[in-house]
């Protein structure tokens, strides 16, 4: 019998405790994204790498260079020739991209050493999803119409007697 309850605690505690490491993002959508990014722009991937971090021992800090020509920018100065940099490990966001195949990239940095950074959290995604959306849908607020009671109901739709003297 004690086997079966320390079974079921440790069933609840693995469904309940999440990995210290996970990636967490901002809520939005893609336009908040955009806003967030410093560039936004259209881009085929040229080539991949694996940096490896200051700690050869722990993958969390190796990242993936990926040599990027840029074929048209929405947003900021990204060079024509990019290195977008991005977290080898899934679980600090890092993100995987596809050798020749054409990306709409959401980066951070400064780009005037040829290196930005993108991630899970940033909306790189495929470009053929279409042009980036560059702001949120408008939100909208809705009020619930003002309560009535019975005797103001009936009043409302029923006529006065008094009207018909």
């Amino acid at each position: 019998m004690l086997a079966v309850v320390l079974a079921a605690l440790a069933m609840l505690v693995g469904v309940f405790v999440t990995s210290a490491g996970a990636c967490s993002c901002f809520p939005g959508g893609e336009g908040s994204r955009y806003v967030r990014a410093d560039h936004v722009f259209t881009g085929l991937v040229l080539s991949k790498e694996t940096l490896t971090g200051t700690d050869p021992d722990s993958p969390q800090d190796d990242v993936f260079r990926y040599r990027v020509l840029r074929l048209q920018t929405h947003k900021g100065q990204p060079p024509i020739l990019v290195n977008v940099d991005t977290s080898v490990a899934g679980s600090t966001c890092g993100i995987s991209l596809n050798v020749w195949e054409t990306y709409l990239v959401f980066a951070s940095g400064d780009a005037s050493d040829r290196v930005i950074e993108t991630g899970l959290c940033s909306g790189t995604r495929l470009a053929s999803q279409g042009p980036p959306i560059t702001e949120e849908p408008p939100t909208t607020t809705t009020t619930a119409p003002a309560p009535t009671t019975t005797a103001v109901a009936l009043a409302a739709s029923t006529p006065s007697p008094c009207a018909a003297a």
